[in-house]
């Protein structure tokens, strides 16, 4: 195997990966505080872009976007049906996911939209000098 193709295909993922995966299990016993959201975050078209799955919702009762100090917060929660249940693998109640944001977001431009079980949300970006700028060390 090529030293590309194992960079590309780790034996194991991320610790990162691992982290994300205890999250979305409700922390490290399973009964953490808030099961979380899947997200998936690109830059697109000189935006931040965040795709969470949310599917099952209605967006104006049951989804609460916030963003502060450079975190964007999705809050959400899934009512349980009011018909009698043979068996439900279905989760139910409260979920939330936290994202940091980004350096050079523009807080008033970011939008929100929910389509096909999934919520989109859009963070515009101030352009970011990606200049490295050297500074000299003084020997004294």
């Amino acid at each position: 195997m090529t030293a590309e193709a194992s960079r590309r295909y780790p034996i194991f993922p991320p610790f990162t990966e691992w982290v994300d995966a205890f999250a979305l299990l409700g922390g490290w016993d399973g009964r953490g505080p808030l099961p979380g959201i899947r997200v998936e975050e690109l830059m697109e078209d000189g935006a931040f872009v965040v795709h969470a799955e949310l599917p099952g919702l209605n967006p104006a009762r049951d989804i609460d976007v916030t963003v502060e100090h450079g975190v964007l917060t999705i809050h959400a929660e899934r009512h349980p049906d009011k018909r009698e249940k043979q068996r439900s693998e279905f989760r139910y109640g409260a979920l939330a996911r936290a994202v940091r944001l980004p350096q050079g977001t523009k807080d008033d431009e970011i939008t929100a939209s929910y389509e096909d079980g999934v919520l989109t949300v859009r963070v515009g970006l101030d352009r970011v000098p990606a200049k490295t700028r050297h500074i000299p060390v003084e020997r004294r």
